[in-house]
C-alpha cells in the first residue's frame, strides 16, 4: 500500500485581499457628451472548506493572495467587467482567526464558503455623472480599494473515529489494515507526533494518534499538541494489548489520563478493543476477553490484523457504533 510521507502544515499565518475596483472613464465622444462608463467591482475573497485538503502546505506564507481586480469603465458608455472572486480552499475543521487571535469563522463541512473580504466597488464613468451637471461630465469617480487582511489557519484534522491508547498497542497496524487498497493514507510528521490518517471502505475516516503515556496531560510524551485533532471525532477506539498481564488497570488508567487531557475525549463515545489476540489460541484469548469485559463492565471486541474474521468484526462494529451515533 502506497503512503505519502509529508510534513504536516497546521498552522500558517497569509496576508489575503480582495480585488479592487476599476476605475470609473472620463470620456467623450465626438459631439462632446459624457460618454464614459463605470467600472467593475473587485473579486471577494471567500473561503472555501474542502474534503480532500489535508494541510496548509500548498500556500507559501510568505505570499499575499491577491483576488482580480475589477476592470476599468470604457469609452462609449461600457461597463467594466466585474472580477471573479479569490475561492480560497481550506481543509477542515480550518479555524480562522485575525491578527489579535479573535476568531473569526471555523470552517468544518466540505464546499461551506464564508466571504472573508468584499472587493471594492468600481468607480462611476462621466456618463454615469452627467445628470449632476457641468462639473459631472467632466468628472469621474473612482473606485473603492480592496480590503486587507493578515490572518492565520489553524487546522482540525477531522475524522469519525481516533484510535488511542498506551504505545505498541498496534493501533498503526490496526488502521493500516482496515484502510488497505481502499483509500490512500496520508502520514503526517510533528516533531513529537504522527497521526496517520486513513478511509475505511471508502468513507469512514479513521485517525491514528501515537501512543500516549502516563502525564501526557503534563506535557510528556508527545504532550498535548494533538487534542485540537481528537474534537470533531464521534468515536474513540481505544486499543489495548492483550499482552499486559493486567488489562484492567491498565485500561483505568489510560482513561484516567483521558480524563486529565480533556472532559470532552473523555466523555467521547469508546469502542474498546483488545489487540494482538494471535499471540493466544483463539480459547485462550476469548477466556482473557470475557474477563477483562467482567472486571470493567463494559463491551470489549478482540482483534488481530493476522485474523480477518476479526478484522470484519471491527470493521462492522465501528460502522454499526458510528451509525447508532448520527441517530
Amino acid at each position: 500500500m502506497l503512503k505519502c510521507r509529508i510534513m504536516l502544515i497546521d498552522r500558517m499565518k497569509l496576508k489575503l485581499k480582495s480585488g479592487d475596483g476599476g476605475d470609473g472613464l472620463l470620456s467623450f465622444d465626438n459631439r462632446q457628451k459624457a460618454y464614459g462608463g463605470d467600472g467593475g467591482k473587485g473579486g471577494n475573497v471567500v473561503l472555501v472548506g474542502d474534503e480532500n485538503l489535508y494541510d496548509f502546505s500548498i500556500y507559501n506564507s510568505s505570499q499575499t493572495y491577491k483576488a482580480q481586480d475589477g476592470e476599468k469603465g470604457g469609452i462609449y458608455r461600457k461597463t467594466g467587467k466585474n472580477a471573479d472572486d479569490l475561492r480560497f480552499s481550506v481543509p477542515l475543521v480550518t479555524r480562522v482567526l485575525d491578527e489579535n487571535g479573535k476568531e473569526i469563522v471555523v470552517v468544518e463541512n466540505n464546499k461551506q464558503e464564508y466571504k472573508l473580504l468584499n472587493g471594492g466597488e468600481g468607480g462611476l464613468g462621466n456618463y454615469t455623472l452627467r445628470g449632476s451637471g457641468m462639473e459631472g461630465k467632466y468628472s469621474r469617480k473612482r473606485a473603492e480599494k480592496g480590503e486587507e487582511k493578515r490572518v492565520e489557519f489553524e487546522l482540525n484534522l477531522k475524522s469519525d473515529a481516533i484510535l488511542l491508547g498506551y504505545p505498541n498497542s498496534g493501533k498503526s497496524s490496526i488502521i493500516n489494515a482496515l484502510t488497505r487498497a481502499r483509500s490512500k493514507v496520508a502520514s503526517y510528521e510533528f516533531t513529537t507526533l504522527e497521526p496517520q490518517l486513513g478511509v475505511m471502505d471508502g468513507y469512514i475516516k479513521l485517525m491514528d494518534l501515537p501512543g500516549l503515556i502516563e502525564g501526557t496531560y503534563k506535557g510528556k510524551g508527545v504532550g498535548k499538541k494533538f487534542l485540537k485533532h481528537t474534537k470533531y471525532s464521534k468515536l474513540l477506539i481505544h486499543c489495548i494489548s492483550i499482552e499486559n498481564s493486567d488489562l484492567a488497570q491498565r485500561y483505568k488508567s489510560m482513561r484516567e489520563e483521558f480524563k486529565n487531557i480533556s472532559e470532552d475525549l473523555y466523555n467521547t463515545d469508546e469502542l474498546i478493543v483488545l489487540t494482538k489476540n494471535d499471540i493466544y489460541t483463539s480459547k485462550e484469548s476469548e477466556e482473557i476477553r470475557k474477563n477483562f469485559e467482567k472486571e470493567i463492565g463494559k463491551e470489549v471486541i478482540s482483534v488481530s490484523t493476522y485474523l480477518k474474521d476479526s478484522l470484519v468484526d471491527l470493521d462492522e462494529k465501528i460502522k454499526s457504533k458510528l451509525d447508532s451515533l448520527e441517530n
